[in-house]
């Protein structure tokens, strides 16, 4: 079963923290095919680096850049459009996911469609 991620960035998060967020998904025992950044407004130099790393890695990641900081309502808005699976899994620029977080809720989807 396929899902995508969904996160949203903006200015003020510290780029450890997206680092930290974007590889305990990429660290997931059920992995995703489909991965939307969006970038609520222009971000730090810092920011840019952490996400041009990920994006040279990993190719389902597809960055989303707004041109202004519309809030995270905004935001997410626009990235579920672009999400290309019908599960999705939600997570902030500051979040940890467990590795078997993404297989668990998969399975609960799996058992009760």
């Amino acid at each position: 079963m396929n899902y995508s991620v969904l996160m949203s960035v903006y200015a003020r998060e510290k780029a450890e923290y997206l680092r930290m967020a974007m590889e305990s998904i990429w660290s997931q025992t059920a992995a995703t095919d489909d991965f939307v950044l969006v970038c609520d407004g222009p971000l730090t130099p810092a920011l840019d680096a952490v996400i041009s790393e990920e994006k040279a890695s990993h190719p389902e990641l597809r960055v989303i850049r707004l041109r202004e900081n519309g809030g995270l309502g905004n935001a997410l808005n626009v990235g579920i459009k672009q999400c290309r699976n019908d599960l999705i899994a939600r997570m902030d620029s500051d979040d940890l996911s467990r590795p078997d977080r993404c297989e668990k809720q998969l399975s609960v989807f799996d058992r009760n469609p």
